[in-house]
């Protein structure tokens, strides 16, 4: 193989690795970082788009099926966020979430699905393989439509608890009494 018929697979072949490194690593809370939420996104965004464009065009069936999943994926990341554990530090305000291994693991499976059944496509002469290369190409829109709808409602969540800190610290405090401790006037 030259470098010519590798470079198409450099960007998915990275974004695997970012996320394999993301799943094995131990599972703790991590900050959300508003600025970088839209990074992993983007990226996963664009390797879908490229897979999408250089497979076979699809018809109308294989186009509702995209549809369908793009739908799907995006309801089941935004529920997926029901399941994320956000906490707050009261003193820095900083919103941190933990996650689950699983969702990086299933994305780098279906790149990897995706691109295997391209390289069979073409460099093997298996012209019948296009309904495979639909439903790879499904599951990684389901998928992208998944990360894209988590990082809104991370967002949308992150975001709330920020606000909600930022007003409760600006409220004045209530005068003293002196009746807390159980002392009488």
């Amino acid at each position: 193989m030259d470098w010519k018929s590798l470079s198409p697979l450099i960007v998915p072949l990275l974004v695997a690795a970012v996320l394999v490194r993301r799943a094995m690593r131990e599972q703790k809370p991590k900050r959300v970082r508003f600025t970088r939420l839209w990074l992993f996104p983007t990226l996963l965004l664009l390797v879908t788009l490229v897979s999408v464009e250089h497979g076979p065009g699809p018809g109308i069936l294989a186009s509702l099926a995209y549809v369908v999943a793009m739908v799907l994926g995006g309801l089941v990341g935004w529920y997926r966020v029901h399941t994320l554990e956000f906490s707050l530090d009261a003193e820095s305000g900083k919103v941190s979430a933990r996650a689950t291994q699983f969702g990086a693991l299933l994305i780098v499976g279906l790149i990897a699905l995706r691109y295997g059944a391209d390289y069979l496509m073409k460099n093997l002469g298996l012209s019948h393989g296009a309904g495979f290369v639909y439903a790879t190409d499904s599951m990684l829109l389901f998928s992208t439509a998944m990360y894209v709808a988590r990082s809104v409602h991370t967002w949308i969540r992150a975001r709330a608890l920020v606000v909600a800190h930022r007003t409760s610290a600006s409220l004045p405090e209530k005068p003293s009494t002196g009746r807390e401790n159980g002392a009488s006037v």
